[in-house]
Order: C-alpha cells, then structure tokens, then sequence
C-alpha cells in the first residue's frame, strides 16, 4: 500500500519494518532473507531513480540490518546512495550475544554516518518516542515493511506516521505487507 497525500520529491526515506524474530529468521541464510533483500533492492532502486539520497534507518535486527546490506549491494553496483543509521540510545545491543553484536559492528562500519540520540542507556519509552520524532522530523517519507493484520513491533513506528501524517499531509508513507512481499517469492521463484 503506497500513502502519498503530496507531490514533493524525497530526498531523505526512512526504512524500517520488522524484526527479525517476528519473520522466524534465525540464521542468515534463510531465504526469507533473500527474498526481503531482492524486495527492498527493487523498491529502493525506484526511489533513487526518483530522487532519494539518503536512507535512515535504526539498527534492529531484521529489516533494519538487511536494508543495511542492501544498500551497500546497491554502492556496489554504483547506484548513488547514503546510509544513516541513527540508534535511540548508547548500549543498544546491551543485552545481544556476541555474534548479534558483531552483526551490529559491521553494520554501522559500512554506513556512511551514524549516531546516537541519547548518551544514555535505556532509561524509558521517551527515548524511542524521540527517536521516531526524529526520524520522522528528518526524512521526507517512510518505506515500512508493516501488515496492518499481523501486529508486531512496526506497530509504534506506524501509528507515530499516522499522528505525523495528520499533521504533515506532505509527508509519504509505503506500507509493504505479507501478501506483497509473498507475490514478490512467488514471481522470484517462478523465475528461477
């Protein structure tokens, strides 16, 4: 589903979606991961081709870290784009294994800017309220990987859009959903 109430060009897109937990990946070769890669590249291609500069996005395993791989491919192929990767508070991965926290290394050694909002630790929810404020402050439109009947932690993120939206009719937001991103393994395969 695509919301788009105005006619302006984005320039800054914010990705998110879900975690990795609520798409049952637990290793990274499921192919539940390639198939949300070979989507979100096809997706963010579109938007460079349209414009968009830089992508924002958090540091959650799941959606957030694939757009991350995604989006050096895309360096790779010479395709014009940045990543920020913006955290809400210091020790995120806290309480990550190891490897997840390597996983987290990596990521942010391969983005081209990347910062925390608080130089605290968790202390409460107003850290994340303040990192969507954020997000949403900073980019011209969203791209969330979010289905309105299958609740997960997107939800938040969602409804602070909507809140945003009501207020800044301008901005943009694509909602991907179960089905869309399964008609997009259906035709991937068929083409295999």
């Amino acid at each position: 589903m695509f919301y788009k109430k105005g006619e302006h060009l984005l320039k800054n897109l914010w990705i998110t979606g879900y975690r990795s937990y609520e798409l049952g990946i637990f290793k990274d070769d499921d192919l539940k991961v390639k198939v949300i890669k070979n989507y979100f590249k096809n997706r963010i291609i579109n938007y460079i081709e349209n414009g968009v500069e830089w992508i924002l996005t958090g540091a959650n395993l799941g959606t957030e870290m694939i757009i991350g791989e995604v989006v050096e491919e895309l360096k790779q192929e010479n395709y014009q784009i940045e990543l920020a990767v913006i955290i809400p508070y210091q020790n995120f991965e806290g309480n990550w294994n190891d490897n997840n926290k390597q996983k987290l290394n990596i990521f942010l050694r391969k983005a081209d800017y990347f910062s925390y909002l608080s130089d605290l630790s968790y202390t409460n929810y107003v850290q994340l309220i303040n990192w969507q404020s954020f997000m949403l402050k900073h980019t011209d439109g969203v791209l969330m990987f979010y289905d309105l009947e299958n609740v997960g932690k997107p939800k938040y993120d969602y409804e602070a859009v909507i809140k945003y939206i009501e207020k800044n009719p301008d901005y943009s937001l694509e909602l991907v959903d179960f089905d869309s991103m399964q008609d997009f393994a259906n035709s991937m395969f068929d083409n295999y």
